[in-house]
């Protein structure tokens, strides 16, 4: 287990504020932001290549914060993989445990497994330069795992590789986690990434981590006007709050449209004031379309809508729409392409949408 507790430190006129996170064994953390938010200022403070000002990192319960980086036993690949270009892929593997005075005869059988999870056999000979930004990653990884370190940790790991091998190199590496249960922590600016390899992912901004959970719980319920913008999440609404619900809902009005919206607040376990102005937002997958020609069910959330635009996106098609009468409000919804085709969307086309209650997240700030 790795664990920030109150982590502050500064790179310049930078500072990380506060951070405190933990991270378990065998777990994979991702922490997601955008440039420039920290993310890589607080990779140098853990592998040691920077002082904290103050707070703790303990790994397993060891206090590591004053230790020099090569006794933290902590496996660190960097953006540019850094192979030593001096040396073959072989002994470039082989370069940590050599290093720590393990014989090649004992750290051979793990290594020989990590060599053929990841399918770089027949690379052991070759030189660094001689290698695509796939095989490097590959080669880079191997090097970080032969040591069987405490904690794993990748900085950008894809962004050196082609976007046509991206999907492959990731794939690679959850299944490479996934087999040797390393615990290990990712910082990538890329929200694919994150949600794909995380088990549990943190959204970092200015220093400061703004929110941790679940893949599910960022992904559906940010919990800051903040975070759900870098998300790109554009359907967010002022709303003012009704009444709070006995079974643990929440009753708003939708300021713009002075319509009332049912929300079952999943993603707060507080009630809210009375009249406390706040705003919702969700996701545009979450959205429901139905065609205003059928009879439509009895539902909570269920507006009628017009089509204004539909860009097509290969499988998935971005589709606006407003609603309201004396004041239009657009709802940008995703849609899957066969769904798109066999209800026969098109511009101006009327139709209903449906807010689900249960996939609305509130924002205080």
């Amino acid at each position: 287990m790795i664990e920030f507790q109150g982590i502050n430190s500064t790179a310049g006129s930078f500072r990380l504020v506060d951070i405190s996170l933990a991270i378990p064994k065998g777990d994979c953390h991702v922490i997601v932001g955008p440039t420039g938010a920290g993310k890589t200022c607080l990779l140098e403070t853990l592998i040691g290549l920077r002082k904290i000002t103050s707070g703790s990192i303990l790994l397993q319960n060891n206090e590591i914060s004053g230790l020099p980086p090569n006794e933290r036993k902590i496996a660190f690949v960097p953006q540019d993989t850094c192979l030593f270009p001096n040396m073959t892929v072989k002994d470039n593997i082989y370069y940590g445990t050599r290093a720590t005075g393990i014989s090649d005869s004992s750290a051979a059988p793990f290594i020989e497994h990590l060599i053929e999870f990841l399918r770089i056999g027949e690379l052991l000979d070759r030189w660094p330069k001689h290698l695509s930004g796939g095989e490097k990653q590959r080669v880079a990884l191997a090097r970080a795992l032969a040591t069987k370190p405490l904690l794993l940790v990748l900085d950008e790991p894809f962004s050196a590789i082609d976007h046509s091998f991206r999907e492959d190199i990731r794939r690679l590496l959850k299944d490479l986690l996934e087999e040797f249960h390393t615990t290990t922590l990712i910082v990538t600016h890329d929200l694919d990434e994150a949600f794909f390899l995380g088990n549990n992912i943190s959204v970092m901004m200015n220093g400061q981590i703004l929110q941790t959970g679940s893949r599910d719980d960022i992904y559906y319920y940010p919990k800051s006007y903040l975070t759900a913008s870098f998300f790109g999440i554009r359907n967010i609404f002022e709303a003012k709050v009704l009444k709070n619900i006995p079974e643990g809902g929440t009753l708003l009005l939708w300021e713009d449209l002075h319509e009332k919206l049912t929300v079952h607040c999943r993603c707060r376990k507080k009630k809210f004031e009375i009249g406390q102005k706040l705003y919702f937002g969700i996701r545009p997958e979450a959205i429901y379309i139905l065609r205003s020609s059928t009879d439509q069910e009895e539902r909570n959330n269920l507006f009628p809508a017009t089509v204004t635009r539909l860009f097509m996106r290969g499988k998935i098609h971005t589709v606006l729409t407003e609603i309201g009468t004396e004041k239009k409000v657009q709802v940008e919804i995703d849609i899957h392409d066969a769904a798109a085709r066999k209800i026969g969307l098109h511009e101006k086309m009327p139709l209903h949408i449906n807010l689900n209650p249960k996939w609305i997240f509130l924002l205080t700030s």
